[in-house]
């Protein structure tokens, strides 16, 4: 049986899931598709690019719920979502 949590929370035209497991977590940015995980390689990175899931960068943050906090106040206080801005946080 798999267990997992997932959290959605809407903020303005943006949808953010987050969802844990036991064998990590992922963060996800609707529409656009941006992915934050820490499956497959254990450590938390990011797919800023939905057409080319293989390309990821890694992050030294590496904590889901302050990850998660910090996107969602970044998409509260943004009027324009800039994914070269977010990674720019995270890194």
């Amino acid at each position: 049986m798999i267990r997992k949590k997932q959290n959605k929370a809407s903020i303005g035209d943006k949808i953010l899931y987050k969802v844990k497991t036991p064998k990590g977590w992922s963060i996800i940015i609707m529409p656009d598709n941006i992915l934050i995980d820490n499956y497959h390689v254990g450590r938390a990175h990011i797919h800023p690019d939905p057409q080319n899931h293989a390309y990821s960068v890694e992050l030294s943050m590496q904590d889901c719920e302050k990850i998660y906090e910090l996107i969602k106040d970044y998409l509260n206080v943004s009027k324009n979502f800039d994914i070269e801005e977010l990674m720019g946080m995270l890194k």
